[in-house]
């Protein structure tokens, strides 16, 4: 016999589900008898495995403190015995907080961002960008941007998933975004150590940002170890395509009528007349073939992979979690995982990804224990809106107010995570550098109408790292165009956008007026928990007001393409009153007592404070 390692690696006494699942991976494990010595444990029973290369033992732990128990396997006549860390947790689960409306969310890609100067793994330093491949980007070099991030005035950072990807990689394709894990307990080496994202969590956390894990249920990475030797026969679904393949040597088959691959089709899971094959293809099919589907429907895997999401909210202190392809895997048991988190942690938040771009599908989702989820019916909004002329009924600004007009299906329509570009879709600017002046020129102001109601609206928003500084792509050839390294962050970049000396002028006015915004973000209780009123936008002007007892916050947006004149009485019910109010963006006084001409897609955002 032999232990290899113990999943969860510790554990914690006093969690509020007493019950501990460990899973011992090693050789000849099958049929050991196991037994455990610690003051106070109770052994609830073990689990048969479909492979010698696991067991599993379940523990009681009600009766039991913090301490090293010891765990003794016996068989054919040998005994082996493992050593085993239960730890005091820092803080009751309750007192835990996470994300909240009053957050601004700030995507980046590990492998993207910056690099460290004392991480060595090679990159993408002295060669061309390849779109699919390392650029070298790690957890020591979004540690020591830190500060850039907090002063910028975001307050929460989420990291595309960080954990092991150890998956086949070439100069031009590897598993750089993340989303193909290997171990659920590891930190990917390219990124760095263990504790170096404890102390990237810690920094955070010292500077006032809060962190969000990006985690995977749906599919692990092929490589995953579990693929060749599944603990279980209903571990994964429709493996049996792989049957005689060489798996273990990295070599997929190209082709098997038995390889069921997902339709990409979400609207079943909602549907209450979908046909059940639409269905199980939706679930059950794999994402891609180097991404096999986890089954967890199989209370084994499920109860494994719930505590290793409770085992890093207690080591590292994570905030939230962001859940990836989250309608893809069985509803019925991501609710069991929610409803497990939240009996631990109360408060704690999780997004959901939902990519319909419907607001009934993404609400729907939001039912039950789903705390957040992606709201991309506003993004789809936002992105055909940037360039159209605001009309009467339906274009421009209208396609914002009439996505929001449906916020009643939410729950809790102010944790929904609304952006205006993300790692997988086109970058809000698009192909910006190939565009005639006068085309830049209305995208720049366009993107501060859009972010102005972004920060503003009844929302979690969410920035996509180097929108501050004008980053812009199109995944047309690949989603790595979308995905460039943030200039700066690399060793050889001609321009360091990080600094106010590396910005061109375009940059550096973006930056300085978003900057500004957010700041005064961080303070405004209006727009954290204020009540919202809109107006249907009349003469191409659209007004969002958030309402507290102390202050008015109006978001002010002409949405058309020529100028248009803001008429206070038409909004008399939120000004209440006020002759003036101050523009944060510009710092200057705006009237209230008689119109105002504004500008092509000129945005204000009044603050009207009470006394």
């Amino acid at each position: 016999m032999k232990i290899e390692r113990i999943d969860p690696p510790s554990w914690f006494a006093g969690m509020e589900d007493t019950t501990l699942q460990l899973m011992l991976t090693g050789e000849d494990l099958d049929n050991a008898e196991i037994t455990v010595r610690y003051p106070g444990i109770e052994v609830i029973g073990t689990e048969r495995a479909d492979s010698h290369r696991y067991a599993f033992l379940y523990l009681g732990l009600a009766a039991c403190g913090a301490g090293t128990m010891y765990i003794d396997l016996r068989k054919d006549g040998e005994m082996l015995t493992v050593a085993y860390e239960l730890r005091d947790r820092a803080m009751a689960g309750s007192d835990r907080e996470s994300l909240s409306p009053a957050d601004v969310v700030y995507l980046l890609m590990p492998d993207r961002f910056a690099r460290g100067r004392r991480h060595a793994t090679a990159g993408a330093a002295g060669r061309a960008f390849q779109p699919s491949a390392r650029c070298g980007g790690d957890l020591e070099g979004i540690r020591r941007h830190l500060p850039y991030l907090a002063d910028l005035g975001v307050t929460a950072l989420w990291l595309t998933p960080v954990l092991r990807n150890n998956m086949p990689e070439t100069d031009r394709e590897s598993s750089y975004h993340g989303y193909a894990v290997t171990d659920y307990y590891a930190i990917d080496a390219h990124f760095g150590t263990l504790d170096d994202y404890f102390a990237l969590v810690r920094e955070a956390h010292r500077r006032g940002l809060k962190v969000v894990m990006d985690f995977i249920f749906n599919h692990c990475g092929a490589a995953h170890p579990w693929l060749n030797h599944p603990p279980m026969e209903h571990w994964f679904n429709h493996r049996d395509w792989l049957e005689g393949a060489d798996v273990e040597g990295g070599r997929l088959p190209k082709t098997n009528p038995k390889y069921l691959q997902t339709n990409y089709r979400l609207t079943p899971t909602v549907d209450d007349y979908a046909a059940e094959v639409d269905k199980r293809q939706t679930v059950e099919g794999w994402f891609v073939k180097t991404m096999p589907d986890l089954d967890i429907r199989n209370p084994h895997l499920l109860r494994y992979l719930t505590q290793a999401t409770l085992w890093w909210v207690e080591t590292a202190g994570i905030d939230a979690i962001r859940m990836d392809t989250f309608p893809y895997a069985d509803k019925e048991a991501m609710q069991r995982w929610l409803r497990a988190l939240h009996r631990e942690y109360p408060r704690f938040k999780v997004i959901g990804e939902t990519w319909v771009s419907d607001t009934a599908f993404s609400a729907k989702w939001q039912e039950g224990e789903l705390d957040s989820t992606m709201d991309f019916a506003l993004f789809e909004a936002f992105n055909k809106a940037k360039l159209e002329d605001s009309d009467e009924w339906w274009s421009g600004m209208n396609r914002i107010y009439h996505v929001l007009c449906y916020d009643f299906l939410y729950e809790n329509p102010s944790l929904t995570l609304a952006f205006l570009d993300n790692h997988d879709v086109n970058r809000f600017l698009g192909d910006f550098d190939t565009y005639a002046p006068d085309k830049r020129a209305l995208l720049l102001a366009s993107m501060k109408c859009a972010l102005a109601l972004l920060l503003t609206m009844p929302r979690l928003p969410q920035l996509y790292y180097g929108t501050e500084v004008l980053m812009h792509g199109t995944t047309g050839i690949s989603d790595g165009y979308v995905r460039r390294p943030f200039p700066g962050g690399f060793p050889g970049d001609s321009a360091n956008a990080f600094t106010a000396a590396g910005r061109t002028r375009e940059q550096q006015a973006m930056h300085r007026w978003l900057r500004r915004v957010l700041r005064w973000r961080k303070g405004c209780e209006a727009v954290s928990s204020g009540a919202t009123k809109h107006f249907i936008p009349c003469g191409g002007i659209y007004v969002m007001a958030r309402l507290h007892e102390r202050s008015t916050v109006m978001t002010i947006v002409n949405g058309s393409n020529h100028a248009a004149t803001f008429t206070p009485s038409r909004y008399s019910e939120v000004i209440c009153g006020a002759a003036t109010a101050t523009d944060i963006t510009t710092g200057r006084l705006f009237c209230l007592t008689k119109p105002v001409r504004m500008a092509s897609r000129r945005v204000a955002i009044l603050e009207i404070k009470r006394g």
